[in-house]
């Protein structure tokens, strides 16, 4: 190629770069390779990204679909089969440091959606305790750009951690609420199970 007289810099040598090795670490420094494994999921607990549809203008999401009439919107169709949605819910969270839940229902599935640009660390525990992952725990960050909506079975506990202010939660619900008979049971925030989980990891 006709440079005009001009060397254009080499970024990369490989034949005259030397691989560290691990003895080149110096000991205080040494630790195994990060992991990027995926935990165990729970059983029964579904998400679904959603597509964002962007020009110029902004952006548009769909979030629920009865049924599908072209390829493009099977996924979010099928994750709704067999939701019989009795009731739609929005909240806000505007309290600095707040974590809602935990709390489990016996015969309600709930399925959320955090709206643009709110952003949470959803945290879920598994008590039922025939359930082939009783005692698993996960979570879930959603939100932010990461545009998912999260199905949470009868039996799982459930809350979320606000990582922005205000924090905005959309959510439907398979039963509606009956104030005379709430289908509604707590669990502390701070159980042992989950206590770490709600921490927002440095490094």
């Amino acid at each position: 190629m006709e440079t005009g007289g001009f060397d254009p810099p080499v970024f990369f040598e490989s034949a005259n770069m030397r691989q560290v090795q691990p003895d080149d670490i110096a000991p205080e420094f040494r630790s195994p390779a990060k992991s990027y494994s995926k935990p165990a999921l729970i059983d029964g607990v579904r998400t679904v990204k959603l597509p964002r549809f962007t020009d110029d203008r902004g952006f548009f999401l769909e979030i629920f679909r009865a049924r599908a009439n072209h390829a493009g919107s099977r996924e979010l169709t099928e994750f709704f089969a067999g939701v019989p949605v009795a009731q739609m819910n929005f909240s806000v969270v505007d309290a600095e440091g707040h974590i809602k839940g935990l709390h489990y229902h016996l015969k309600q599935d709930d399925i959320w959606f955090f709206p643009p640009p709110s952003k949470a660390k959803v945290v879920l525990y598994d008590v039922r305790k025939d359930s082939p992952s009783f005692g698993r725990t996960q979570a879930i960050v959603a939100g932010g750009g990461q545009d998912l909506l999260v199905r949470i079975p009868a039996g799982v506990a459930h809350g979320y951690r606000p990582l922005t202010n205000p924090c905005s939660l959309l959510y439907f619900v398979t039963e509606t609420f009956d104030p005379d008979s709430p289908d509604e049971f707590r669990i502390a925030w701070d159980h042992p199970s989950v206590k770490d989980l709600w921490d927002v990891p440095n490094g």
